[in-house]
């Protein structure tokens, strides 16, 4: 695991409103059985993508400054879907949904003619405007089939971990799972990426979220920001910078830190906390994650716990468990009381999880 050091952030900025200049789509394939289903046929799609961008590198890279990132990512495609096991039906489907994404994201930066409704359901790759510095930012969404477009919907920002894009953390067949059953819309903004939460990243996660908003109908009052591992600990160093915009917070292997706790308490009076920690965690300790939230119970947060015995580092080993804290947290759910006395969060990490 690469590891960087882990510095915070928490100096107050008002993000600008966003402009979306390149709001470009490109639908994934419906269904398993077509050829784009195949993972096989995918193999001709990502060696004309990365044709493409590379192609067109010098536009590519003005217009993102992210081209090597792109091709990375794509070259990382070709060698997973080169070690794709044709019987295991669920990683090859999360794997098409990746590629497919990571695809459509080279289509989009490089033939700008790559346009489509903004009304749409399923995974998708849009691109927006950075407030920052007006580079256009990968952003994954996806809108479940169930949900009524015309009806506002629940909305999770949600926030990737180290050394994974917005494409690896949608295609997680938990999530999408999670969004299904519930009929919200999930965010995810690629946020430059590992980069160290700045004011650039503060703009792309708050530009992602104002994208959202005018895309689709989305119910005011549940807006969630949301991480996983260090996607989680970014997750309470943002949400003080504009704790109107959030109903809550969902922290998903990672937890609230001693470098945050203040900001986060006295920005956050008022809003809940659902903290979700496997017990055998080799990276975030549960205990550490217990007690923040106490920590927070203690100082006002309406604070909500959950582990799931045996669950590790991954999405997948916290169900149940995550599955319960998504609901709780989409059904405003309040409950506990503080306990005095409760204990600090862990000291602020020296590495990035």
């Amino acid at each position: 695991m690469f590891h960087k050091t882990f510095v915070p952030v928490l100096t107050h900025r008002t993000i600008r409103s966003i402009v979306v200049a390149a709001a470009a789509l490109f639908l994934l394939a419906a269904a398993a059985g077509t050829p784009e289903g195949d993972l096989h046929a995918l193999q001709a799609k990502l060696a004309s993508a990365k044709t493409a961008v590379v192609d067109d590198y010098t536009h590519v890279a003005a217009e993102t400054g992210a081209a090597d990132q792109i091709v990375e990512r794509l070259d990382a495609d070709e060698a997973a879907l080169a070690l794709a096991d044709p019987a295991d039906p669920a990683g090859s489907e999360a794997l098409r949904v990746r590629i497919l994404l990571d695809v459509s994201l080279a289509e989009q930066v490089t033939n700008p003619a790559a346009t489509s409704s903004s009304s749409a359901h399923g995974p998708q790759m849009r691109l927006v405007k950075s407030s920052a510095d007006q580079t256009l930012q990968p952003l994954a969404l996806y809108v479940p089939g169930s949900i009524n477009l015309d009806q506002p919907a629940p909305l999770v920002i949600m926030l990737h971990s180290q050394e994974q894009t917005e494409a690896d953390l949608i295609s997680e067949p938990a999530l999408r799972q999670l969004a299904d059953a519930s009929g919200a819309i999930l965010a995810v903004p690629y946020a430059r990426g590992d980069r160290s939460e700045d004011t650039t990243t503060q703009a792309d996660v708050y530009d992602a979220l104002a994208f959202v908003l005018s895309a689709y109908k989305i119910d005011a009052r549940r807006i969630y920001l949301a991480g996983f591992s260090y996607g989680a600990f970014e997750a309470f160093m943002l949400a003080p910078h504009e704790p109107g915009r959030w109903s809550g917070v969902l922290s998903i292997a990672g937890s609230l830190t001693n470098g945050d706790k203040d900001a986060f308490v006295r920005s956050m009076q008022g809003k809940s906390t659902f903290l979700v920690i496997g017990s055998d965690d080799p990276i975030v300790k549960a205990q550490y994650v217990e007690g923040a939230s106490a920590f927070l119970a203690a100082n006002g947060i309406d604070s909500h716990f959950y582990m799931e015995k045996g669950g590790v580092h991954s999405l997948e080993s916290l169900l149940p468990s995550l599955q319960r804290a998504w609901n709780d947290m989409l059904a405003g759910v309040h409950f506990g009381t503080p306990e005095p006395d409760a204990p600090s969060p862990l000291p602020t990490p020296s590495q990035r999880y």
